[in-house]
């Protein structure tokens, strides 16, 4: 076999092509995707009747909301809550009881989404006539 410059030519280049291509192949792949667990949306605890009472700065209730089961997350934050029951008492006046089928609280906690079958109700007292309200959706703000 004669190893001409036109073959030596064509070995060189084809060595230095296979070189390339192993080199890419090991420089720009698809980096292995690691599992460390914070892309998953599992909940870390759940509670069964749940109930919590949250009070104003005065010692005065604010509010009660229970639910027939609490989910949260905790790589959000978040909640879920089976048939949550709220009971608003704002100052002054008769409270204000909603319910729904399910509801979401946000990891700031100061808002509750509710949702499904949303039944909100206040009674009559002296300065107001009281009402009703059904909806399929509510967004309750609880610092308001």
């Amino acid at each position: 076999m004669i190893l001409d410059s036109k073959r030596l030519a064509i070995a060189v280049t084809l060595l230095l092509l296979a070189t390339g291509s192993w080199w890419l192949t090991r420089t720009v792949g698809v980096p292995e995707k690691i599992f460390d667990g914070k892309a998953r949306h599992d909940p870390d605890y759940t509670i069964e009747d749940f109930t919590t009472t949250v009070m104003n700065e005065e010692g005065r209730r604010r509010y009660i909301l229970a639910a027939t089961r609490l989910i949260h997350y905790g790589d959000d934050g978040s909640s879920d809550l089976e048939q949550p029951y709220l009971i608003q008492s704002p100052d002054g006046s008769t409270p204000v009881h909603t319910r729904a089928d399910k509801g979401w609280i946000p990891k700031d906690g100061h808002q509750i989404l509710m949702s499904g079958n949303v039944h909100s109700a206040q009674g009559r007292d002296p300065k107001r006539a009281g009402g009703e309200i059904r909806t399929d959706r509510m967004k309750i703000l609880l610092d308001k």
